[in-house]
C-alpha cells in the first residue's frame, strides 16, 4: 500500500488524528489504575482474598505486556487502523462481561482478555502518529500523545472512585463501553489505514516466542509480589523459562529473513537508552502509586473518590511538562530533560518517604504535583529518542517494542515494590499479630488492610471468641492498630527510598546514553530507514 509522505504533503487532519490516538491511549492506560480504589468493594462483593485481589489487577498487565509487541507486528502487516479497531472492539466486549463477574476467577479472566484488546493500542497509535506527522512536528506530537499516559494513570482512580461511590464496582469497567465506542467511531471516520509497504511474511515463530517469553517473565515477576516471596519455583521457574524463550528468539531472529524482533534496532544506542529510561520511570511511578493508595485510603481514611482526587496533581504536573517537552528537548537536549525529570521524581519519592500519620495533606498534594512534573519530563523525550531511529516501514513493531519495555516497567514496579512493601511490613509487625485469635492470623499479617480488617472483625466477635477472649482483645486492639500503622510507615519509607534510587539510575542512564542535543534534521531516522529496515 503506497503512503503519502508527510514531509512533503502533511495530512491536514493530523492533529485530529493525534487527538483520537491520544484518547485511545488514555482509555487503556486508565484501566491500569481504575480498579485500585474499587478493591475494597470487590473484596466485600466477591468475598475475595488479598491474593485474588492482586490478580484481578495484574491479569490485565500480564497480557497487555506479553502481547504488545505481537500486535505491533500485526499492525505493520494488516494495517494499523484495522488492528486498532478490532482491538478496541474486543476490549469493549470483554469489559462488559467483566463488569458482571460473579467471582474473582471470572473477573481475573475478563481482565486478562481486556489486556489482549488493550495491547494493540500503544504500537498502533504510535505508528499512526509517526506516519501522519512530518519529522519537524513528530517530537511535539509524541509529547502530546505522552500526556495521555499521565492523564490515564492519574484519572483512573478519580473516575473509578466517582463511579464506585455512586454505583457498584463493575461500573469502573462498564465505563469502557461508551468511551471505546466513541474512540472506534472517530478511528473509522478520521484515521487512515497505514501499514508497512513491504511487510514480508509474518514471522509466526518469532511472534510466538516473544509473546510467550515476555508473558512468562511478567507472570513470574507478578507471582514474586505475592506474600510467599520470590524464592519459589512458581517465581523463578517462569522467569527462567521466559529467559530461555527470549534467548531462543534472539537466535531465531539472527537467521530469519523477516524477523519479528529487530535486533539492529535494539543495538542502537538511542533506542536502547530511550526504552530503558521509560521502563525505569514507569517502574517507580506505578510502584509508588500502588504503595501510596494504601497510605491515603487505609492510613489516612480517605474515601475512594477522595483518594482518586488526591492522585490528580500527578496529571496536572505531567501535562505541564509533557506539552512543553518538544521545546525543552530542542533547547536542552533529551539527555538533560530526561535527567532533570528523573531527579525531580527522585525528589518527590524522597518527600513521600518523610510522610507520617499527621503530615498535612497539602504536603502530599504538592509531592504528587512535583512527581507529575518529573514524569511528564521523562516520558516524551525517552519515547522520542527511541523512535527517532525506527524506520517508517517498522513503525508499528518499533513503537510496540518500546512500549513493551514501558509496560514491563509497570509490572516490575507493582510486583517488586509491592513485594518489598509486604515483606518489610510483615517483618516489622512480627509476632504482634498474635494478639488476634488464632484463626484470624493467616491472612491478617500480609498487609495493613488485612490486619485492620481482622481487628474490626475480632472486635465484632466474628471469630467465635467468647466474652472473656473478646474482653482481653479489646484491651490490646489499639496496640495492634498502632503497631500496624508504624510497620506500614517503615515499609513505605524503605520502598520510597528504593524508588528514589531507581529515579537516580534513570537520570544516570539518560546522561550517559541519550542525545545531548536534538538534531535539526532527522538524519538518524532516515539512515535507519536504510540500514535497519533493509533485510
Amino acid at each position: 500500500m503506497a503512503e503519502a509522505d508527510p514531509t512533503v504533503h502533511p495530512d491536514r487532519r493530523r492533529w485530529a488524528v493525534l487527538a483520537v490516538m491520544s484518547f485511545c491511549m488514555f482509555i487503556v492506560v486508565m484501566d491500569n489504575t481504575i480498579l485500585v480504589v474499587a478493591l475494597k468493594s470487590i473484596q466485600q462483593s466477591l468475598s475475595a482474598t488479598n491474593a485474588q485481589l492482586q490478580w484481578t489487577m495484574d491479569a490485565y498487565t500480564l497480557t497487555y505486556a506479553a502481547l504488545m509487541f505481537t500486535t505491533g507486528v500485526l499492525g505493520d502487516r494488516l494495517g494499523h487502523r484495522n488492528v486498532l479497531v478490532f482491538g478496541m472492539l474486543f476490549f469493549t466486549v470483554v469489559s462488559t462481561f467483566g463488569a458482571w463477574s460473579g467471582d474473582t476467577a471470572q473477573l481475573t479472566l475478563w481482565r486478562a482478555l481486556m489486556g489482549v484488546g488493550a495491547a494493540v493500542v500503544p504500537g498502533c497509535t504510535m505508528a499512526v502518529i509517526t506516519n501522519a506527522f512530518p519529522p519537524a512536528e513528530r517530537a511535539k506530537a509524541i509529547g502530546l500523545w505522552s500526556v495521555s499516559n499521565g492523564l490515564g494513570i492519574a484519572c483512573g482512580p478519580v473516575i473509578g472512585g466517582a463511579l464506585v461511590s455512586e454505583f457498584w464496582w463493575g461500573s469502573a469497567l462498564l465505563v469502557n463501553v461508551p468511551l471505546a465506542g466513541l474512540a472506534m467511531l472517530a478511528i473509522v471516520l478520521l484515521v487512515p489505514n497505514t501499514k508497512a509497504p513491504q511487510p514480508g511474511r509474518l514471522d509466526i515463530a518469532g511472534v510466538a516466542l516473544s509473546a510467550s517469553g515476555v508473558g512468562l517473565i511478567v507472570y513470574g515477576v507478578i507471582a514474586g509480589g505475592e506474600p510467599a516471596g520470590w524464592l519459589r519455583a512458581p517465581v523463578f521457574g517462569p522467569i527462567a523459562a521466559g529467559g530461555v524463550l527470549l534467548g531462543t528468539l534472539v537466535w531465531h531472529s539472527r537467521r530469519a529473513a523477516n524477523p519479528a524482533l529487530d535486533l539492529p534496532l535494539l543495538r542502537t544506542r538511542e533506542f536502547a537508552a530511550g526504552a530503558a529510561t521509560m521502563s525505569l520511570t514507569f517502574l517507580l511511578v506505578n510502584g509508588a502509586s500502588f504503595v501510596l493508595v494504601f497510605y491515603v485510603q487505609i492510613l489516612r481514611g480517605f474515601s475512594p473518590l477522595q483518594s482518586g482526587l488526591l492522585m490528580l496533581p500527578v496529571a496536572v504536573g505531567a501535562v505541564l511538562t509533557g506539552q512543553r517537552s518538544d521545546a525543552l528537548m530542542n533547547r536542552f537536549g533529551s539527555a538533560a530533560v530526561v535527567a532533570a525529570g528523573a531527579i525531580t521524581l527522585c525528589a518527590g519519592c524522597t518527600g513521600f518517604a518523610l510522610l507520617d500519620l499527621h503530615t498535612g495533606i497539602w504536603v502530599f498534594i504538592v509531592l504528587q504535583f512535583v512527581s507529575g512534573l518529573g514524569f511528564g519530563a521523562t516520558l516524551a523525550p525517552s519515547m522520542t529518542a527511541a523512535l527517532s531511529v525506527v524506520p517508517k516501514a517498522r513503525s508499528g513493531a518499533g513503537s510496540a517494542l518500546a512500549n513493551t519495555f514501558r509496560q514491563l516497567g509497570t509490572a516490575l514496579g507493582v510486583a517488586v515494590l509491592g513485594s518489598l512493601l509486604g515483606t518489610i511490613y510483615r517483618n516489622q509487625l512480627g509476632n504482634r499479630i498474635e494478639i488476634l485469635p488464632q484463626q484470624a492470623r493467616g491472612e491478617a499479617g500480609n498487609s495493613i488492610g488485612s490486619t485492620l480488617l481482622a481487628v474490626e472483625r475480632a472486635r465484632a466477635g466474628g471469630y467465635g471468641s467468647g466474652p472473656a477472649e473478646l474482653s482481653r482483645f479489646a484491651r490490646r486492639a489499639a496496640e495492634l492498630v498502632t503497631a500496624a500503622q508504624d510497620s506500614f510507615l517503615v515499609a513505605m519509607r524503605v520502598t520510597m527510598v528504593v524508588s528514589a534510587g531507581v529515579a537516580l539510575l534513570a537520570a544516570a542512564a539518560a546522561m550517559l546514553w541519550l542525545p545531548k542535543r536534538e538534531p535539526r534534521e532527522p538524519s538518524s531516522a532516515r539512515k535507519a530507514d536504510v540500514s535497519v529496515g533493509s533485510r
